[in-house]
């Protein structure tokens, strides 16, 4: 359904692209964006939210139907950012190619879509896993980097905005970016980590009570959670570039990155993360406060992206009773966590060996030369995802090694062929699984 043009001249399309408890953090990011872009003025008929929208009400959540994207002292009931947090697309239709169709105007995708115009700035923030060339969505599909950049140059050809700004959120999140989107689009782009990293949670075990209890998860991301303190502490006139500088520094862990148009980075936040052109309106949403000069707190336990899934399984078996039912079944997930991450280890080395036939497997762990490979990366990964259960969030790290072996054989028909026999062969022979442990 088409969503009706009013006054207000900024759009907003917030994504969390994963699923499960371990990715609490994700969208416990996402509804606070939504807070903030809805408490400056962004009417919500042109806010956009996709997020599967399982965590809230997931067993393990010690607080039923609600979220929280920051810890606090007990006593202190903290901020439940899922508490009229809308949702647009959840569940099965929280995909790649809704996504594409909700930031392009396609009417065909069934519900809300970006009905903007040229007159129209849009800010667009994703939050999730992602790998050389691409990010992920709920059970295992993939959105590419060129089919991304497409979609951009899809909305400047149909002048769907005035000025777009673009913030990502996921490992090697640089890598759909760099040397690829376009200097002239009138799109800036900021990114959690470059091409070749992790990006980072935060507010992780053992830091994550909440009114001292522990939520089992971390919180929230740590280039997330500080754009958005940073938002609330700054105000909506803060520069984008001010605003970039202060998180660059801010996000210790990886390097924050930005592309793209950086000619109107002198624009106030307040232009796209909300509506600078109205007032905000009475809101009941409280700010997550920081001083003036926004120094984080000390509770900030940082962890890698790829471990957060183990860290968060050691932690609830140290927490467990001992000698209980809790204690056992939090031991036997400490220890399929760990031997997922050895199948991944395992098999990315098998892939390499058996592909090459090399014995010095050490460059196809690089940083690919391009992250465009087309056809073969595709074929290779739809098979990773039918014979071996898709990649885990540790796996996602090996698309790279994907990308190098097709790369090394030219993207031909029979190099790809050699790739998905061998792919077939090792998870099924060697009965490997790379999908993340389930609860």
């Amino acid at each position: 359904m088409s969503v009706p043009h009013v006054s207000a001249k900024d759009w907003a399309v917030i994504v969390a692209g994963s699923n499960g408890f371990d990715n609490y953090r994700h969208h416990a990011d996402v509804c606070h964006s939504y807070h903030i872009a809805s408490k400056w003025g962004i009417p919500n008929s042109q806010i956009i939210t996709m997020m599967y929208d399982d965590v809230a009400s997931d067993p393990s959540n010690p607080f039923p139907g609600k979220l929280f994207n920051k810890p606090t002292a007990s006593g202190t009931s903290g901020v439940d950012v899922y508490h009229n947090c809308q949702k647009d697309y959840t569940g099965q239709s929280v995909t790649a190619a809704n996504f594409i169709k909700v930031i392009t105007g396609d009417a065909t995708v069934g519900g809300k879509y970006l009905a903007s115009d040229e007159n129209d700035n849009v800010f667009i923030n994703f939050v999730d896993h992602g790998g050389s060339g691409l990010i992920c969505f709920p059970v295992g599909d993939y959105l590419y980097a060129n089919d991304l950049i497409k979609a951009l140059e899809t909305m400047h050809a149909k002048k769907m905005y005035k000025k777009l700004v673009f913030y990502m959120e996921a490992c090697e999140s640089g890598s759909m970016f760099e040397k690829l989107i376009p200097s002239n689009l009138n799109i800036y782009v900021t990114t959690a980590a470059n091409a070749d990293e992790s990006s980072w949670g935060t507010y992780c075990p053992p830091d994550d009570a909440v009114n001292g209890v522990n939520v089992g998860s971390c919180l929230g991301d740590l280039y997330s959670v500080n754009w958005m303190e940073n938002s609330e502490a700054a105000g909506e006139k803060e520069t984008l570039a001010k605003q970039f500088s202060i998180v660059q520094n801010l996000t210790n862990q990886s390097h924050v990155m930005q592309y793209g148009d950086l000619t109107f980075t002198n624009l106030p936040i307040g232009d796209f993360e909300g509506n600078a052109a109205v007032a905000p309106p009475n809101s009941h949403f409280p700010a997550h406060h920081r001083d003036s000069t926004h120094h984080r707190s000390s509770i900030s336990t940082h962890v890698d992206s790829r471990d957060i899934e183990l860290h968060n399984a050691y932690y609830r078996y140290i927490r467990a009773n001992k000698r209980t039912d809790e204690s056992r079944a939090a031991r036997q997930r400490l220890i399929k966590v760990l031997e997922a991450r050895e199948s991944a280890d395992e098999f990315a080395d098998q892939l390499i060996r058996r592909v090459t036939k090399v014995m010095d497997t050490s460059r196809f762990y690089q940083t690919p030369s391009t992250v465009q490979c087309g056809k073969c990366c595709k074929h290779v990964e739809h098979a990773v995802k039918k014979y071996c259960g898709g990649f885990s969030d540790y796996a996602l790290q090996y698309v790279r090694v994907v990308q190098n072996l097709c790369i090394e054989g030219n993207h031909s028909h029979d190099g790809t062929v050699a790739i998905l026999n061998e792919v077939r062969g090792i998870c099924k022979l060697k009965n490997l699984s790379l999908g993340n442990v389930a609860h």
